[in-house]
């Protein structure tokens, strides 16, 4: 239903509106899962965000398959061309960022476990192959290695699903939000206070690196899905729509050197 109220064309000229989408998203997502699953809801509320925002992310992104099927051009034309869609994407993991952090801090400490279990213990081990490594002490190749991997992950997903990049944006995002919220839960003092402070400080140190990694994401998945459209047209003999496929892909790459590279310093 939502594709239908929220239209991808319209999300692109105007992409902020995806930041308060992404909020209400999880809000709501956040809610639902606690009455379906209240013994343990931490992977629920990702799934229904996912649910919410797939048709969406899905939609811009074949308008972007269309685009670059249509238009054969060099890589940094190519960049330059999806910046509305490396808007959006980047707008709804803010979006779920803030969603998660306010919704940690204003819930009692007994309700953490239940609502966030699964991204309260990958914080404890940064060790998921889903989750780049914003929280850990990493060098840069291994911050590589990682975030290249899921990348990999971003392509097989929009490949077989079609929309692989929702999950995994959704799935990190969340994480940060946690994070967030740890942060300000733990500071003593007033909460909302801390959380004022906390919430900018994280996403400036998050943005540098984490910019390049959420873009390399998009084009990971914009990559997966013209992979697909490309076998279901039967273009896959086609010399020059393999190479733009491979084009986006090593756009993505570069993303991840450069997010990993920012990040490591």
């Amino acid at each position: 239903m939502l594709e239908s109220i929220i239209k991808a064309e319209k999300m692109e000229k105007r992409p902020f509106e995806m930041f308060f989408l992404a909020i209400a998203m999880t809000m709501i997502a956040t809610a639902l899962a606690a009455i379906v699953s209240p013994d343990g809801a931490g992977h629920l509320v990702i799934a229904f965000v996912c649910i919410g925002a797939a048709p969406i992310m899905v939609r811009v992104i074949t308008l972007e398959e269309k685009e670059s099927a249509e238009v054969h051009e060099n890589e940094v034309r190519m960049l330059a061309r999806h910046g509305d869609m490396f808007a959006i994407f980047g707008w709804f993991f803010l979006g779920i960022i803030v969603a998660v952090s306010f919704l940690f801090i204003m819930m009692p400490a007994e309700m953490e476990q239940t609502m966030f279990g699964p991204q309260l213990q990958e914080l404890q081990s940064i060790k998921g192959l889903a989750t780049g490594r914003v929280t850990s002490s990493c060098g840069i190749f291994c911050l590589f290695q990682n975030n290249f991997g899921v990348l990999l992950l971003v392509l097989l997903f929009s490949f077989v699903f079609g929309a692989g990049a929702v999950y995994i944006i959704t799935w990190n995002a969340s994480i940060v939000g946690v994070l967030i919220g740890m942060t300000a839960k733990a500071e003593t003092g007033n909460v909302i206070l801390n959380y004022v402070i906390a919430l900018p400080i994280s996403l400036i140190k998050l943005f540098p690196h984490g910019i390049f990694e959420v873009g390399a994401y998009f084009f990971g998945g914009l990559a997966g899905g013209m992979l697909s459209a490309m076998i279901v047209r039967g273009d896959w003999k086609r010399a020059d729509v393999f190479k733009d496929v491979l084009a986006v892909f090593l756009i993505a790459t570069l993303l991840v050197a450069i997010g990993a590279i920012i990040e490591g310093m």
